[in-house]
């Protein structure tokens, strides 16, 4: 066992630095229906077998005609033709347009043989079996020939994509009903700690409920993961070592909360020393809030597991998750990290940090004349914390003040 850190911290790019030179996923696929793939990640690239349109159809209402028929005709000075048919989309005429004949098409409907242009309807003027063109057309126009939207043996969606609504569309235009895409990674969770319960329990003296399993399964439901909840685990050294020893394995990530201090009833630390196999990431990072964070992945075969063990601390345990495991699992996916938007914010009032440490300060916007952010002063512990945040300042090691008035940069949240 390869032992990198314990308890002797690290810095955030420290930090970064080793997950990109251990961790290595191995790339899963699966196979899925195209009303499952939405925001999946595409293994393969997608050929279409179809030209679309497979046939030359109309771009408009209006009737088909040969475009030279129509030559003359102008606004005062109508041309005659003779009606011999009416087509709906969905449907084809039989017959063969010959010259001074012309069919009452629909739009996306199949244009008739011999017509080689379409006069929208607005400039016609039905008369029983004939209709006055009041306008000339040229050949092509309003016609919609085959092939025009995607050729036959072209590429349309390439591997490593991630699918939205409209890849979809293009996707059902083709007669896609499957395919490869990249597996989201399962991602066992737990909490732990005597003090908490599930919500739906009745709350008793001592107790709170568990926030960090809601908060962390919707974060990694959001960056595309796989979650399932296992429970809380109390503060027992036997079932601690008995659950991790059962779940590390059958998960990607196992993210656990809390256990990861030195304090009376953390066990996390010891635990992970006696796993085998494993190398031993860190145990502390500066970083506020978020220092005791342990990190440590598992070789197994050709694949790799992850065991995050994140601060008890909601607002540190979401801090960890947004820096350093959501980037795993956009990894995971085949994709690159999740870019959050940024705006410039107008500093209220002066904010100090800590030396040494990157801070995530979180900060309420206000939107005047100019955008203005307020430091939020309540602790990692406090649930408001969260409920308050419109995004965070990034205060790096070496500066320890930021000043009222100055412009800084606030990573937004959504």
């Amino acid at each position: 066992m390869e032992i990198e850190r314990y308890f002797s911290t690290l810095s955030v790019d420290q930090v970064k630095n080793i997950l990109a030179k251990k961790v290595n996923f191995k790339p899963k696929l699966e196979e899925i229906s195209i009303n499952d793939a939405l925001n999946c990640v595409i293994a393969e690239n997608i050929i279409s077998k179809i030209d679309v349109p497979q046939f030359i159809k109309s771009r408009m209402d209006g009737y088909a005609v040969i475009a030279e028929d129509t030559f003359d005709a102008e606004e005062n000075h109508p041309i005659k033709l003779r009606v011999i048919g009416e087509i709906q989309a969905g449907y084809f005429f039989e017959g063969k347009l010959s010259t001074g004949e012309a069919v009452q098409i629909a739009t996306g409907a199949p244009i008739p043989d011999g017509a080689d242009a379409i006069v929208m309807v607005e400039y016609t003027e039905r008369n029983n079996d004939e209709v006055l063109i009041h306008k000339a057309s040229t050949p092509g126009q309003n016609v919609i020939k085959t092939g025009t939207d995607i050729k036959k043996g072209s590429k349309v969606i390439s591997k490593g994509k991630l699918l939205n609504i409209r890849d979809l569309g293009v996707l059902a235009a083709i007669n896609i009903q499957k395919l490869k895409v990249f597996s989201p990674p399962k991602i066992g969770i737990f909490s732990t700690g005597d003090e908490l319960i599930q919500s739906g329990q009745e709350l008793s003296l001592g107790k709170i409920y568990d926030i960090n399993s809601t908060t962390l399964f919707q974060g990694i439901k959001e960056a595309g993961g796989k979650p399932t909840f296992l429970g809380i685990l109390k503060d027992n050294l036997e079932l601690m070592r008995k659950v991790i020893n059962e779940n590390l394995e059958k998960f990607d990530i196992l993210l656990i909360s809390g256990g990861t201090s030195k304090g009376l009833g953390d066990f996390m630390p010891i635990i992970i020393k006696e796993i085998k196999d494993l190398d031993f990431f860190i145990h502390g990072i500066r970083i506020k809030p978020g220092k005791p964070t342990i990190l440590a992945g598992l070789k197994k075969s050709d694949d790799y597991k992850i065991l995050a063990i994140l601060p008890g601390y909601p607002t540190s345990a979401l801090t960890i998750f947004y820096q350093l495991i959501s980037p795993l699992i956009f990894e995971f996916r085949q994709l690159p990290p999740k870019k959050y938007n940024t705006v410039k914010a107008k500093l209220r009032k002066r904010i100090y940090s800590e030396f040494g440490r990157r801070e995530y300060r979180m900060v309420r916007l206000f939107y005047e004349q100019e955008i203005e952010a307020e430091a939020i002063h309540t602790g990692s512990e406090s649930i408001t914390t969260l409920a308050n945040t419109d995004g965070y300042i990034i205060i790096l090691e070496d500066t320890q003040i930021l000043e009222e008035g100055e412009m800084v940069d606030i990573v937004l949240f959504s």
